[in-house]
C-alpha cells in the first residue's frame, strides 16, 4: 500500500464493502469530502488498483481542469476497455480499436459510442452529456456487468456548459439501479451545497464520508517509515505532526528534504537545527516546494486591485483575528465587504467557519501567512539576508516553544484554552456548543471510590460554575459515577459538567456520562478546539 494511504483502511474497507453491496442488489453511493491534499484521489486510486472483483467495470474520472471532451474520451474508453477485458477480448489504448472489439457483443451500444463522440465533436455538450450519462446503464444492462464510477472533484462539472447538469446527473443516478457512484470534492461548502440542493435524490442518496488529515498516531507511523533508518527524535515527531496538521503531501514534502539533508551532512538522526533548515528550504525560499504552492494560492486568491482586501483579511485571520467584527476594526474595513469576501474563502475552502468564528483551515499555509507572507510584504530589507534569518530563528522558536508546551500537564493545557472563550457558539463532532467568558479558573481534586483523586478544573461564568474533569487513561462507569457523587455532595453544584478524557470511554460509561447530562471532550475534541485557537495539539 501507498505511503499516503496509511490510516485510511477502514475508508477502503468501506469502498470494498459498498462495491460488494452492488452486486448483492444494495447500493449506497458515497461522496468523499476532504480539504486539498489529505489523500483522496490517492486514497480512490488505491480502491481501484486493489479492486480485484470479477464483474465490475471501473470508471475512474478526474474532472478538475477538464472538459466535455475529457469527460466523454475517458468515460467511453474505460467502460469499452473493461467490457473488452471481462469478456476476455482484446484490449487496446485505441478507441477505433476498442469500438471494433465490442461491437460483436454490445452492437447497440457500441453504435451509440459512436454517435456521442459526434456530437462532442460538433459541440451539441447538452445532448453528448445525457447520452454519455446513459452509457453506464446500457452497458451493464447488456453485459450483466456492473459499474463503479467515480467522480472526483465532481463539483467541477458546473463549468461543463450544460444547463441543469446535476439536475441531470441525478435523473440518472437514481434510475441506475447497478451502478455505484462515487464522487469526491476538495471543496467541502460547495459540494454540501450541491449535495443538498441539487443531488437530492429520492432514491440513492450519498452517504457522506469525511476525509481527515492524518492523526497524530498515523502521522507518527507515517514519519518512521518514511525516514527508513534515520532516527527522528519523539518531540520532534510530535512537532512536525501538529506544524503540518497531520496533511500528507507536507508531512513528505519536508521529510524528502530532511532526508536530502540527512545525506549532506551525514547524519543518521535529525535534530532541531537540521528541521529548522529543512522548513527554511521548503517554507521560505522562494524555489522551495510548499513556499511555491502557497504563493500560487495567494496569487489565485488575491489577484488584482479589488483582491486586497482578500489578503488583509487572510493576515487578520492568521494573526488571530477569527470574528468579523474583530477584522473589521483590525482592518478599518466596512463590514459587507469582510463578510463578502469570508464567504468567497469559505466556499474556496481556504476559511472555515465554526459559528461565529473563522480560521485559515490549513494550518501549515495559516503559519506561511504570518511569518512569511506578510513579512515579506510588509518589510523593507535593507539588511540582505535578514528576513532568512528572522524566519529560522522563528522555526526555533516554535519548536522549543512546543516542547515547552507539550510537557505541561493536561490542566494547565486546558486552562490556556479555557482563557481563550469569549461567548463562543461552535460545533464539535457534529454537535453545537455554547462556550461562554471564564471569569477564574482554579484547578481541584475529585474525590474516587478508590481513594484516589482526578484532576478537575472550575470555571466560573457570570451565570455560575462549570466542572471539567480530566482524564487522559480510560474511564469507565464507575467513575462516572464517582464523579456524579461528588458533584451532588457540592454546596454550589456546576451549571455544566464536562468530561475531558484523551481516551475513548467505553459504552457504559458514556451511556452514564450522557444520562447525567454531561458533555463529552474526547481527543478529536479537543484538539480541534486547540486548532481553532491556534495552539498546539495535546498529544495524548
Amino acid at each position: 500500500m501507498r505511503s499516503d494511504c496509511y490510516g485510511r483502511q477502514p475508508l477502503l474497507t468501506l469502498m470494498r464493502k459498498r462495491t460488494l453491496d452492488l452486486k448483492e442488489g444494495y447500493r449506497q453511493n458515497l461522496a468523499l469530502l476532504g480539504s486539498l491534499h489529505v489523500g483522496k484521489s490517492t486514497l480512490l486510486k488505491q480502491y481501484l488498483a486493489e479492486l480485484d472483483e470479477p464483474g465490475i467495470l471501473p470508471v475512474y474520472l478526474d474532472l478538475e481542469n477538464r472538459d466535455l471532451r475529457y469527460f466523454a474520451s475517458k468515460l467511453v474508453r474505460s467502460l469499452l476497455y473493461h467490457v473488452a477485458k471481462a469478456k476476455g477480448l482484446p484490449v487496446s489504448e485505441d478507441l477505433e480499436t476498442l469500438i471494433a472489439t465490442v461491437r460483436p457483443v454490445l452492437p447497440v451500444a457500441a453504435e451509440e459510442v459512436a454517435r456521442l463522440q459526434a456530437l462532442v465533436q460538433e459541440g451539441k455538450c447538452t445532448e453528448a452529456f445525457e447520452g454519455l450519462l446513459d452509457l453506464p446503464d446500457r452497458f451493464t444492462n447488456g453485459t450483466g456487468l456492473f459499474c463503479v464510477l467515480i467522480l472526483d472533484e465532481f463539483q467541477a462539472l458546473e463549468g461543463y456548459g450544460v444547463a441543469d447538469i446535476f439536475k441531470k446527473l441525478a435523473d440518472r443516478i437514481m434510475a441506475q439501479k447497478n451502478c455505484l457512484y462515487i464522487i469526491a470534492s476538495s471543496f467541502e461548502e460547495q459540494a454540501r451545497r450541491i449535495l443538498s440542493e441539487r443531488l437530492t435524490l429520492l432514491f440513492g442518496n450519498f452517504e457522506l464520508v469525511p476525509v481527515e488529515p492524518f492523526d497524530l498516531k498515523v502521522s507518527q507511523e507515517f514519519i518512521e517509515k518514511r525516514m527508513g533508518g534515520i532516527k527522528v527524535g519523539l518531540q520532534l515527531r510530535h512537532f512536525l505532526s501538529d506544524f503540518t496538521g497531520g496533511r500528507p503531501l507536507y508531512l513528505d514534502l519536508i521529510l524528502q528534504e530532511l532526508t536530502s539533508l540527512s545525506a549532506t551532512f551525514r547524519q543518521q538522526e535529525i535534530y532541531t537545527p537540521l528541521m529548522a533548515q529543512a522548513i527554511e528550504n521548503m517554507l521560505f525560499d522562494r524555489w522551495g516546494a510548499l513556499s511555491r504552492h502557497f504563493e500560487l494560492i495567494v496569487g489565485r486568491l488575491c489577484s488584482g486591485r479589488t483582491n486586497r482586501l482578500t489578503m488583509d483579511i487572510l493576515m487578520a485571520l492568521a494573526g488571530g483575528h477569527h470574528r468579523v467584527n474583530d477584522m473589521v476594526t483590525k482592518l478599518g474595513a466596512k463590514k459587507t465587504p469582510v463578510i463578502h469576501k469570508l464567504a468567497m474563502l469559505v466556499d474556496e475552502d481556504v476559511v472555515e467557519r465554526n459559528g461565529t468564528h473563522f480560521h485559515v483551515k490549513d494550518k501549515l499555509f495559516r503559519y506561511w501567512i504570518k511569518y512569511v507572507f506578510q513579512k515579506r510584504l510588509e518589510t523593507i530589507e535593507l539588511e540582505p539576508g535578514r528576513l532568512k534569518k528572522e524566519f529560522k530563528e522563528e522555526v526555533g522558536r516554535a519548536i522549543s516553544a512546543f516542547h515547552a508546551t507539550s510537557r505541561r500537564d493536561l490542566p494547565t493545557r486546558v486552562t490556556e484554552l479555557l482563557s481563550c472563550f469569549d461567548r463562543e457558539q461552535l460545533r464539535l463532532q457534529g454537535r453545537r456548543y455554547e462556550l461562554p467568558r471564564f471569569e477564574e479558573i482554579r484547578a481541584v481534586k475529585i474525590r474516587q471510590r478508590s481513594g484516589g483523586a482526578v484532576d478537575a478544573l472550575e470555571a466560573q461564568t457570570s451565570e455560575g460554575k462549570w466542572l471539567l474533569v480530566l482524564r487522559k487513561d480510560p474511564m469507565i462507569e464507575s467513575d462516572i459515577g464517582a464523579i456524579v457523587e461528588e458533584v451532588r455532595t457540592m454546596p454550589d453544584r456546576p451549571k455544566r459538567c464536562v468530561i475531558v478524557s484523551l481516551s475513548e470511554l467505553d459504552e457504559a460509561a458514556r451511556l452514564r456520562a450522557l444520562e447525567e447530562r454531561m458533555w463529552i471532550w474526547n481527543e478529536p475534541e479537543i484538539n480541534a478546539l486547540m486548532n481553532l485557537f491556534d495552539k498546539p495539539y495535546i498529544v495524548p
